[in-house]
Formats: C-alpha cells, sequence, structure tokens
C-alpha cells in the first residue's frame, strides 16, 4: 500500500477532530449526541479500510446536499480596447443530494449471562464492550452495503446465505450508483452532477463503464489490459497516481500478482518475493474485503460519499421475558440512518465482466 493512501486515511480522520474516548457514560439517554455520533464515524474509519479511504461525513438533516463546483476548459477572455468585460461567468454550480429518510437501520447486541460471567466487568467495562461491539458491526455492515446494495451482480441478497433482498430495495451502494440504479430517478430529480463539457444530460448520473466479457458475454480475467482500458476511459484531468486508485476483491489482485509471476523477468521474480507493489502503469491496487469479484472501479476514493445522520439512537432492557428466557444479560439497540453517494460520475470508471478467480 502506498504512502498516498496512509496519507488519504489520516486526512480523512483529521476532518473528525473531536475527543476519541466513548464510554459508557455517552451512551446515557436515548439520543446519542452528535458528537458521540461522529466519535463513533471516526472509529468506524478506523475499523474498517474502505470507510477509512471515502469521504465520510455526518448529516445534519436527513436530505443533504453537497455542493459541486465546475470550471470549464477556458475560463477567462479578452477585451478589446474601450471594451467591456464578458457580463457572464461559464463556471457551473451544481449539488449531489444525501437522502437517508427511510434509511434506517439497527444493530443489535445481545451478550448471554453465562458468556460473561467470569470476566468481572464493572459497568464501565461492559458499556466498553457493548460500544466496541456496536463500532465493529456497524462498520462492517455500512462497508457491505455501501459497496453490494442493489449491484447488478453480487448485491447484498446474492452475498449473504439469508434474504436480505429488503437492503437492496432499501439501500443504494456505489457500484450500483455506478451502473445508474433505480434509484437514478431521484439523482435526476435532486442531484445535479455537473459531468464535462461534452457529457450529455444522459450520461450525468452515470459512470464510464469498461465491460470485461467477451464477444459471447463471457466475464473474462483481470489482466493488463483492463487497466489499460479502465485507465484510457477516464478523463485524463482525473488521473493522479497520488489518489486515484483500482478498487476491486482481495481475490483479484491475488489472482493478478500470480499472472505477473509467471513472466521471465524481473518484475516476475520481484512479485514473487514480496519486492514490487502492485502498481499497473503506476496507479495502485486496492484490495478491498467483501468487494463484488465481478467488478472494479478506478477512482479517487473521496469521490464515493458516506453520510451518516447525526442523531443516532441507543437503546438497552434487562428487566423482559426475552432476556430472561434467553439467560442474556441485556438487549442493545443501535439506529441510525445513511445514504451513499458518489460525488462525480465522470471521475471514475467501473470495471464489470471480472471472471471470478476462484470459479
Amino acid at each position: 500500500m502506498s504512502t498516498n493512501l496512509d496519507a488519504v486515511r489520516q486526512q480523512n480522520q483529521r476532518t473528525l477532530s473531536h475527543d476519541k474516548t466513548i464510554d459508557i457514560a455517552d451512551m446515557d439517554g436515548f439520543q446519542l449526541e452528535p458528537r458521540v455520533t461522529e466519535q463513533f464515524l471516526e472509529r468506524m474509519q478506523k475499523e474498517v479500510e474502505i470507510l477509512g479511504l471515502v469521504d465520510t461525513m455526518t448529516l445534519d438533516r436527513l436530505d443533504q446536499f453537497v455542493p459541486q463546483f465546475g470550471v470549464p476548459v477556458l475560463s477567462g477572455d479578452t477585451r478589446d480596447d474601450g471594451g467591456s468585460r464578458t457580463s457572464s461567468s461559464t463556471a457551473e454550480t451544481g449539488r449531489v443530494k444525501f437522502d437517508a429518510n427511510d434509511r434506517s437501520y439497527y444493530i443489535l447486541v445481545e451478550p448471554k449471562r453465562d458468556a460473561i460471567k467470569n470476566t468481572h466487568w464493572d459497568e464501565e467495562e461492559f458499556g466498553n464492550y457493548v460500544v466496541d461491539q456496536f463500532i465493529q458491526r456497524w462498520g462492517n455492515d455500512a462497508a457491505l452495503i455501501g459497496m453490494r446494495a442493489a449491484a447488478s451482480s453480487g448485491a447484498l441478497n446474492d452475498y449473504v446465505p439469508s434474504d436480505v433482498s429488503h437492503l437492496d430495495s432499501r439501500f443504494t451502494g456505489w457500484i450500483a450508483r455506478a451502473e445508474g440504479d433505480t434509484q437514478s430517478v431521484d439523482d435526476s430529480n435532486n442531484s445535479t452532477r455537473l459531468g464535462l463539457e461534452d457529457t450529455t444530460d444522459a450520461e450525468l448520473d452515470t459512470m464510464p463503464i469498461v465491460d470485461n466479457t467477451d464477444s459471447n458475454g463471457n466475464p473474462q480475467p483481470i489482466d493488463t489490459g483492463v487497466f489499460n482500458d479502465t485507465i484510457q476511459t477516464l478523463d485524463s484531468r482525473y488521473r493522479d497516481s497520488g489518489s486515484t486508485v483500482f478498487l476491486c476483491n482481495p481475490d483479484q489482485v491475488q489472482q493478478y500478482a500470480m499472472d505477473l509471476t509467471s513472466r521471465e523477468d524481473p518484475l516476475g521474480s520481484a512479485v514473487i518475493f514480496g519486492d514490487s507493489d502492485l502498481t499497473p502503469f503506476d496507479y495502485d491496487i486496492v484490495g478491498i474485503n467483501g468487494w463484488p469479484k465481478s467488478y472494479a472501479m478506478f477512482t479517487d476514493p473521496d469521490n464515493l460519499a458516506f453520510g451518516l445522520f447525526s442523531e443516532m439512537e441507543v437503546d438497552q432492557t434487562q428487566d423482559t421475558d426475552k432476556v430472561h428466557e434467553n439467560k442474556l444479560h441485556s438487549r442493545n439497540w443501535m439506529e441510525g440512518q445513511m445514504d451513499y453517494q458518489i460525488k462525480e460520475m465522470q471521475a471514475g470508471t467501473l470495471v464489470t465482466g471480472l471472471a471470478d478467480p476462484m470459479a
């Protein structure tokens, strides 16, 4: 992993410059203070890699807009002697909308009495245990929903053993948004992305796509040609080897590394012995746990956004029939509302049709 991505993580975490300590006292009350929600978000960034890379933010409102500012290819103009300056600017402004309405999600932690009877925890230590569970579980779930929800292939319902199709209907992750998902109608009405000078209105809410299937529609393995096509598809103004990366499943990263080892040259040996980073054309490849294997995305991770409504709620019950019947210590809930967005579709390339290297 390059130091550039480490710097991105650190910068994202510094945007939430609050006290990092969360204890049982902070959970005293049904609704958490906004500062505590921000602390939860900061800790989730450290727990889950993709949340540490993307632009994470707390939302002050369930409907919240992120402004967009565009710069034309050429911003100025000439003025004749005795003439006047132009009276208008071609610079554009737009917005991307987060909509956390009806997108509530909760985590339930139910520690059994037998599991904690020998821990000798006091109230504060038990509270810290519950907080840690909330952080780990919410971070894991938020990341998976962000990557997979409503995607055409490898959606949550395809990945989780139980029926979670309602999550694919409720949430729209980054890949689904990049595909031009069913919620793009909401985007068209409420988000006004800018695009580039030659971006048509129909393309504003869909990321440029590289299809890696053959003429018969069969997925093909990841290789250097895919990386080249993906880079060439992205407008050169968005290509920055210090921040633009390939996001994909770790199995795809391993498959690409294996292909490189077959080369009978110094690079193949360097990959085998771990002496060479996987940086096709000087861009990093980031393997993200839980990323759908049939996709890759080439973008600055900061172009992907996760918004968590600042008014999270917690609740605990200890004296109920459910608690006593199942010999639970307590039932602990945390609930919040969240949404996912892509700031600028033309600032990335989506790769589809990657063959499963484990198949």
